[in-house]
């Protein structure tokens, strides 16, 4: 597998928005929303008048910049609103999308249309429309395309997320708790972050890979809208955020627009998604790292798979690939966004640099080794779509309410364990849950259940099948904190 997540966490026409740069670009000037009135010749109080006055031009030309500013976030909300939708499907999933094409091309999250093929889309003119559902079918691209039968829909621009940066402003819009048109604003406080996160939809987990972290308040329902820049393109999809509330604590997540518009594309193209794979677990350089090994950047080689392309072709452990078919590579996420638009089978020629020295290689792409999407409805509360909290399903079989994975490479670096730790590792526990209650945390080494040993995450549900709902369960973990090993036995009536 390729993927290398860091951080658990808790979710068209270009020319419609050419318009919309040129106006914000004037001072006071060309408004491409003609219902918008521009705020800047609006009085002052008498008082906050005489107060500007006092200190003459400066106060006047600082009074001037934050009324352009104003004026810029209300533009930008009113042409992004006139192209970001809601979208429910029966199962009960439910969240936000926005117009990619004006014919009718409106991109989402996987994980808000679940196992729909036909959702409800609520436009901004009023109508609601169904749309047929095209999704990327793959764990690691939480992304889909909804195709309703509609023309010229305001289209929202993508920008060139290579070109975010951290603290600029970021503005989130859509349908948090089922409220549309809601927008929020922050700054963008972080980039090229990682993440696994359980996904009761599907029936597994999801992997992230490059996010845009940003402070705008997201929520559950805002998934699958937009987060855009003060030219209001959009540079990311908003898909997850860290909360122990399934609320917003000032952490949310967007996948960049680089990888939305290589997915959405040729899913509208062949109806289907594909990607190689390089058999590596490969994540972003640290800048001590490319100090160290002497790189401008490029993507770092935590290990390779035995047998797998990379392997074969030479490549090893703290290798750094700097190109891919001769296009040099700034980060990890470059790296990925060239396999999104690779298929299984493609022959292809990387640079590398070990020890200083560059070298080349050619290899063959697999296809990715894929988790199977059984595509069911959440056992508890759902912290993707609208928040709908729920007591334990008693007609479900027994679960503890965690997210397990296999101990690898990736997952050891993720929670900070030792090189020699093995078994299932924990990356979520469901608020209210059995693990929840006692006192399971994220970081835990799943070591016994109900006095069976764990090695293998298939191991839990075949333990599970003897238990019943209301029996006693006891679980016993190793906890790894301050560079010390802490055993721990937990035991409570689950239910």
């Amino acid at each position: 597998m390729l993927k290398k997540p860091f951080l658990v966490i808790a979710i068209g026409a270009v020319l419609a928005g050419a318009g919309l740069v040129y106006g914000l670009n004037q001072s006071g000037g060309t408004n491409p929303i003609g219902s918008l009135v521009s705020k800047s010749g609006v009085d002052l109080p008498i008082k906050l008048a005489r107060d500007i006055d006092a200190t003459k031009g400066a106060s006047t030309r600082g009074m001037d910049i934050l009324r352009e500013l104003d004026d810029t976030f209300a533009t930008i909300s009113a042409a992004a609103s006139a192209g970001v939708v809601s979208i429910s499907s029966p199962s009960g999933g439910s969240g936000s999308g926005f117009v990619y094409r004006s014919d009718g091309w409106i991109i989402t999250n996987d994980h808000v249309v679940g196992g729909a093929k036909e959702v409800d889309v609520a436009l901004p003119d009023g109508r609601t429309v169904k749309g047929r559902v095209i999704l990327a079918e793959d764990d690691q691209i939480d992304l889909a395309i909804v195709k309703v039968e509609a023309n010229n829909l305001s289209a929202l621009p993508l920008a060139d997320s290579r070109n975010v940066r951290v603290g600029e402003f970021a503005i989130a819009v859509g349908s948090p708790f089922g409220l549309d048109d809601t927008v929020t604003v922050g700054h963008v406080s972080a980039l090229g972050r990682g993440s696994v996160v359980a996904d009761p939809r599907l029936g597994g987990s999801r992997g992230y890979s490059g996010l845009i972290q940003t402070d705008a308040p997201i929520n559950p329902g805002n998934s699958g809208g937009p987060l855009l820049d003060i030219d209001g393109e959009v540079i990311g999809v908003n898909s997850t955020i860290v909360s122990t509330t399934q609320a917003s604590a000032g952490i949310g997540f967007s996948i960049p627009s680089n990888v939305v518009r290589a997915v959405a594309d040729e899913l509208i193209a062949n109806g289907k998604f594909d990607r190689g794979v390089l058999g590596a677990y490969i994540r972003e350089l640290t800048a001590f790292e490319k100090s160290d090994l002497k790189v401008n950047g490029g993507a770092y080689v935590e290990g390779v798979e035995e047998s797998g392309p990379t392997a074969q072709a030479g490549l090893q452990k703290n290798d750094v690939i700097t190109s891919f078919n001769g296009k040099t590579l700034e980060n990890e996420l470059e790296l990925r966004v060239a396999l999104y638009k690779s298929s299984p089978g493609d022959q292809v020629n990387i640079d590398y640099v070990r020890d200083g020295k560059k070298k080349s290689a050619s290899l063959k792409l697999e296809a990715p080794v894929r988790q199977q999407l059984t595509r069911q409805m959440p056992e508890t509360g759902n912290p993707f779509g609208n928040f709908q909290p729920q007591t334990p399903n008693m007609d479900v079989p027994v679960r503890l309410g965690v997210g397990l994975r296999l101990a690898d490479p990736t997952v050891r670096s993720q929670f900070k364990l030792p090189s020699d730790v093995k078994g299932t590792v924990v990356y979520q526990v469901v608020a209210g849950s059995f693990a929840d209650k006692v006192g399971v945390k994220v970081g835990d080494v799943l070591v016994e259940l109900n006095g069976e040993p764990i090695k293998d995450v298939s191991e839990v549900g075949k333990i599970l099948e003897n238990v019943s709902w209301g029996d006693i369960v006891t679980v016993v973990v190793n906890r790894y904190e301050g560079g010390s090993t802490t055993r721990l036995t937990l035991t409570d009536r689950i239910g």
